[in-house]
Formats: C-alpha cells, sequence, structure tokens
C-alpha cells in the first residue's frame, strides 16, 4: 500500500510515481493520494508532463482531464444546469469522434447516469443536496454510501459504473465513484476511487479532473474547495519509465 499527502497536484503526481517506481513491478495495491489544494499545480511540472505525453504520442493532461470535467464548456456556462445542457449536445459528437470515449466520458456519465426512461444528472443532485444541507443549520457531513444505491437517493455519492454492463476489466470506467463530504468550515471534499490507474497516461490528468470538478461544486454551492483523495484499487507506473525518472531526478530532491 502506498499512501501519499501532498500540497498540490503537481507533487502529488510526483510523490506517486516515485513511489511505483519503487515497487515490484512499479505497482501497487491501494494507493492513497491525498491533495491538500487540488486546483493548484506547479508549471514546471506541468510542462514537463505535456511534453513526456506528446512525445509519446498519448493525450495531454487536459484532454484526460475533461473526460472528467470539461472546463472550456463550463468556462462559458452561467451555471451547472447550462453546462449540463450544453454538454449532452455534443456528447454524441464526442463519443463517435474520438475512439477513446466510444463507451462514454466520465463528466458524460455522471451527469447522464443511465437511471429508468431518463438519464439522472448526479452532479446536479449534489449541487442541490449540498445546498439543502447547508442552508438547513446542521448541515450532514456525509452519508452512507453503496454502489448499488440508486443515484437519487444517495446524493453525495455519484456512481460511474454500472452493473451488468461496465463489465471490460480493461475499459471504461476506471474511475467507479466520486463522493462528497462538508465541513464544519465551509469546504467541500472530493474522494474519488478508482479500480485501476495508469500514472503515465491518465494519473496526472486525472488528479487535474477531478479538482476541476471540485472547484465547479464547491462554486456552484458557494463553498471553498476542501482536500481531493483519490483511491487506486490497483495503481501502475507503466511504460515509458525513463521519461518519468528523469521528471523525478529534475524535480524530486530526495525519493
Amino acid at each position: 500500500m502506498i499512501s501519499v499527502e501532498a500540497s498540490n497536484v503537481s507533487t502529488a503526481w510526483l510523490y506517486v510515481a516515485g513511489r511505483l517506481d519503487l515497487e515490484p513491478k512499479r505497482k501497487a495495491i491501494h494507493t492513497v493520494v491525498r491533495i491538500a489544494d487540488p486546483v493548484a499545480e506547479t508549471p514546471a511540472v506541468r510542462e514537463a508532463m505535456d511534453d513526456l505525453l506528446a512525445a509519446q504520442k498519448l493525450q495531454s493532461v487536459d484532454t484526460v482531464a475533461n473526460t472528467i470535467f470539461p472546463a472550456a464548456i463550463a468556462s462559458s456556462s452561467r451555471d451547472h444546469a447550462e453546462l449540463v445542457e450544453r454538454y449532452v449536445r455534443v456528447y454524441a459528437f464526442l463519443r463517435k469522434r474520438y475512439s477513446q470515449n466510444r463507451r462514454g466520458t466520465y463528466f458524460g456519465r455522471l451527469v447522464q447516469y443511465p437511471v429508468g426512461d431518463e438519464p439522472f444528472d448526479q452532479i446536479g443532485a449534489v449541487i442541490t443536496r449540498i445546498g439543502i444541507e447547508r442552508d438547513g443549520g446542521n448541515p450532514k457531513q456525509a452519508r452512507y454510501e453503496t454502489v448499488l444505491a440508486v443515484p437519487d437517493d444517495a446524493a453525495m455519492n455519484a456512481p460511474v459504473y454500472i452493473p451488468g454492463r461496465d463489465n471490460n476489466a480493461m475499459a471504461f470506467p476506471c474511475l467507479s465513484h466520486c463522493s462528497f463530504q462538508l465541513d464544519t468550515e465551509g469546504r467541500v471534499h472530493l474522494l474519488a476511487t478508482y479500480r485501476s490507474q495508469y500514472m503515465v497516461q491518465r494519473g496526472y490528468g486525472n488528479y487535474v479532473g477531478l479538482g476541476r470538478l471540485l472547484a465547479h461544486v464547491a462554486g456552484e454551492t458557494g463553498l471553498q474547495v476542501g482536500h481531493l483523495t483519490v483511491v487506486a484499487g490497483l495503481a501502475h507506473l507503466e511504460s515509458p519509465v525513463v521519461p518519468v525518472r528523469r521528471m523525478l531526478a529534475r524535480f524530486v530532491e530526495v525519493r
């Protein structure tokens, strides 16, 4: 098991990559990463990460992050409702145009979760429920959770996995669910659970996207951004390892 606490997204990724590089086969069961400020990065590390991905012809950090939260659409939307309306209009195109999205995107699954006859906006439900709790005078800090819960009965819990449909061991979605918690200081926190996570191809972008999703929920509810905790059932520092080690040598003083 690997447990990491980091100040921002960049240091979190570096610490996890460094720890995984020391593990047999560069894999670890039950990796826990806690990021104090999940909307902050170190620019030089981000630039190096994008250079590494481009050199390997892999998706950029922003491309990966946008599968979790579409920052560009959100920045020009008035509120969450407009964001979802606009995203739904282009969702079919995104799934058809990009082969990696053919089974959907994480954000699409979160705001169009298939329940009954109509898709269900889980993030909208989270925002609504947090608002109710915030204004109720004695807000509940957490909810009981289960992956079997119907989304609108567990509005602090946003499942991604669909039992019976998502059966491919290596395919979408690796992100299982997102769970939001409130604290007594006016902050909202996010716990994200992955069944598996590839740290080179998607790890950094996952952290960025989750941080942006958390910031969106915080902004829509008038709360502050809290910490992001990411739990991976299996984390893997896959190839290419040499450029990752160069980044570690450059940015991490002690490994």
